[in-house]
């Protein structure tokens, strides 16, 4: 039998799910390239049918947040980006400027929580290893003794 790298199967071992995944890949990497033009054409839109250009210039902080691949919820919310754009927002639209600027301690108070789950993720892979390895070795005694008898 054909060994997995030489065969024509996908890592999925059919070729059509292969097939869809790169297609899909092809369409995301095309989307990316053009996701700064639309937001171009979607904004001189606003602007010039609606006479949205002032409020329509907040839709290019969204392309920095298109970009940005968080592996939590937590860094998607609250990446200095999101964190502005959620600023202007409540200031142009709802006129919160006053209260609207204390958004900008959830910065370092996300980094803050990001890092301490990195911690806490870190000692239990961790403690989870050394478990590992303690059960691998549960009794080293019952190894030399069986190891003296053979």
């Amino acid at each position: 039998m054909a060994e997995q790298h030489d065969s024509p199967l996908g890592s999925e071992g059919s070729y059509f799910k292969d097939k869809a995944r790169k297609e899909q890949e092809r369409a995301r990497q095309k989307l990316n390239a053009l996701y700064p033009l639309i937001i171009t054409f979607l904004y001189l839109i606003l602007g010039t049918t609606l006479k949205l250009w002032h409020p329509g210039w907040l839709l290019f902080f969204t392309i920095p947040l298109y970009y940005m691949r968080p592996k939590t919820q937590l860094q998607k919310l609250c990446n200095p980006c999101m964190i502005t754009l959620i600023y202007f927002v409540l200031g142009i639209f709802f006129h919160l400027w006053h209260p609207g600027w204390l958004i900008f301690i959830a910065i370092p108070a996300a980094a803050i929580i990001d890092k301490a789950e990195r911690r806490s993720d870190k000692a239990e892979a961790l403690k989870r290893d050394l478990h590992g390895a303690m059960d691998s070795n549960q009794d080293p005694e019952a190894e030399i003794n069986s190891a003296s008898f053979s």
